[in-house]
């Protein structure tokens, strides 16, 4: 490769390593924040029926890509390992990271949308959303059915896949609200 030329996998930078200690806090945050305020919509230990960190880690992957990806894996591995302790609290952090990625990927690829996101309308917001939130769902369940925490492997991939799209969209409600309260402020 010559020297003018972009590597496919570029070598990590500080820039990359602050990314991911951003989102691992943004996470954790995120998840004790979900855990106060939506505590009576807990269906189990692992599932919530509003589960905000969905959003984050939907959001930090667009925003900041695989920096983001890194970062959620140790972010749901300090989450996860007071239920599941490790070395298993590792399947969950695997499980965060690259549900989002691929619903990115996939969703990006497929709809065709610009590197920089400029353009991304609610839409294609929604279906990056609904992959995530199957890319966790389904996988995470299996997980928890290999740990015998369930009976069946599907019992719980519809409440899960709901609270994390519910999570999802509020979580991208209040940044939208917030948003257009600061350009308002902003302007005056």
């Amino acid at each position: 490769m010559h020297a003018g030329a972009k590597s496919r996998f570029p070598r990590p930078t500080l820039a990359d390593a602050g990314a991911a200690a951003i989102t691992a806090l943004i996470w954790i945050g995120a998840f004790y924040l979900n855990e106060w305020v939506f505590f009576s919509t807990e269906k189990t230990a692992f599932v919530n029926l509003i589960f905000l960190p969905a959003g984050v880690r939907i959001l930090a992957v667009l925003i900041l890509g695989w920096p983001a990806a890194v970062g959620l894996f140790f972010g749901s591995l300090i989450t996860a390992a007071p239920i599941w302790h490790l070395p298993a609290a590792i399947i969950p952090g695997v499980i965060s990271a690259l549900g989002p990625a691929a619903a990115v990927f996939i969703g990006t690829r497929s709809m065709r949308l610009r590197d920089d996101l400029s353009g991304i309308n609610v839409r294609q917001m929604a279906l990056i959303s609904i992959a995530d939130g199957l890319f966790n769902a389904v996988p995470s369940n299996l997980f928890f059915w290999a740990q015998h925490r369930i009976v069946s492997p599907w019992e719980d991939v519809l409440p899960m896949f709901v609270g994390d799209l519910l999570g999802t969209f509020a979580l991208l409600y209040a940044g939208a609200f917030m948003l257009r309260l600061a350009l308002k402020l902003r302007s005056q």
